[in-house]
């Protein structure tokens, strides 16, 4: 069993992918808890655990998360109990994490296998007003664009997600998990 982290800018698709590779049975995502208000369309213990900033608060002092992050005023962690959870389930585990939880995570599962998506940079705002963002919070999460990028090569996969070509970026990810589960 491999453990894939997941890390892209906003809007380079990587929820996309996770999810079209979930769907596809090729592994099984880790649910991340958050503070943030959901979205249209998502679903409590599906997309997140949606909890407020005292249970989070509570959970973090309590020493429950492998991860935490602070993006865009909002927290974000992954538990040790959900990891524990999805690791029974006995399939490869996915984690969307942004580079802070990447190197957190890598601390304590040094063998998790990183993979970094990335669009170019109007891509990323393209999709990131599609998907409904307001032009303030899509210009706001475009100006951390750089600073993910120049993290990239701590992963050990890069790869670029080129607009309207899922198909073939979902491929090369099945080709890396196919290599990873033969080591």
């Amino acid at each position: 069993m491999t453990m894939y982290l997941i890390t892209a800018p906003s809007g380079a698709g990587k929820t996309t992918i996770v999810n079209e590779l979930s769907k596809a049975g090729w592994w099984n995502e880790c649910i991340s808890h958050t503070t943030r208000p959901m979205r249209t369309g998502e679903i409590q213990n599906k997309t997140y655990y949606y909890i407020n900033r005292g249970e989070f608060i509570e959970s973090f002092d309590a020493g429950e998360f492998a991860e935490s992050v602070t993006y865009d005023g909002n927290y974000y962690a992954i538990a040790n109990s959900e990891i524990s959870r999805v690791e029974k389930l006995g399939k490869d585990i996915v984690i969307i994490v942004e580079y802070d939880g990447y190197t957190q995570i890598k601390r304590l599962y040094p063998d998790a296998v990183g993979v970094f998506l990335y669009m170019s940079k109007e891509d990323c705002m393209a999709n990131m007003l599609l998907r409904g963002d307001s032009i303030d919070k899509a210009t706001k999460r475009i100006k951390k664009y750089e600073g993910e990028m120049h993290n990239s090569y701590q992963y050990d996969y890069v790869i670029k997600n080129v607009r309207g070509k899922l198909t073939e970026t979902v491929m090369i990810i099945k080709y890396i998990c196919r290599q990873n589960d033969n080591n």
